[in-house]
C-alpha cells in the first residue's frame, strides 16, 4: 500500500530509504522462517520499489560517505523517480508471483 500511495503522488517521507529496506527484509525473513501466516508478496513489491529508487537517484550518504553519480543527474527529479519505483515495483511482483507479464501490468496500472 505504501508503493501505490507513492506511485499515485501522495509523499510519504521516508518511504523509499536503505532502512526500511533492511526492516521489511530481516521482518519477512523472521516472520516466513517462523511460520507465521504473513505474505512475502507485500514487501517484495516494496523492496523492489526501494532498490530503484535508490538507483534512480544514484547517490547515497549512508555511512558518512557521498557517492553521487555524474550519470544520473538527470533523473533526480520526482518524476523520474516515481518511474524507476514503478518499475521496481513491477519486478517486485514479477518475482514474487513467477509473472513478469503481471508486473508490467501492476507498473501500467499503477502508471495510469
Amino acid at each position: 500500500p505504501e508503493i501505490k500511495c507513492f506511485l499515485n503522488g501522495i509523499d510519504l517521507p521516508r518511504i523509499v530509504r536503505f532502512k526500511t529496506l533492511v526492516c521489511k527484509v530481516v521482518g519477512v525473513t523472521f516472520s516466513v522462517a517462523a511460520g507465521l501466516p504473513v505474505g512475502k508478496e507485500g514487501p517484495m513489491v516494496h523492496s523492489g520499489g526501494v532498490v530503484a529508487a535508490g538507483i534512480s537517484q544514484g547517490r547515497t550518504k549512508f555511512w558518512g560517505v557521498d557517492t553521487s553519480f555524474s550519470k544520473f543527474s538527470d533523473f533526480r527529479n520526482d518524476r523520474e523517480k516515481r518511474d524507476f519505483v514503478a518499475c521496481g515495483a513491477a519486478a517486485g511482483v514479477a518475482s514474487a508471483f513467477g509473472a513478469p507479464v503481471g508486473g508490467v501490468l501492476f507498473s501500467l496500472e499503477e502508471g495510469a
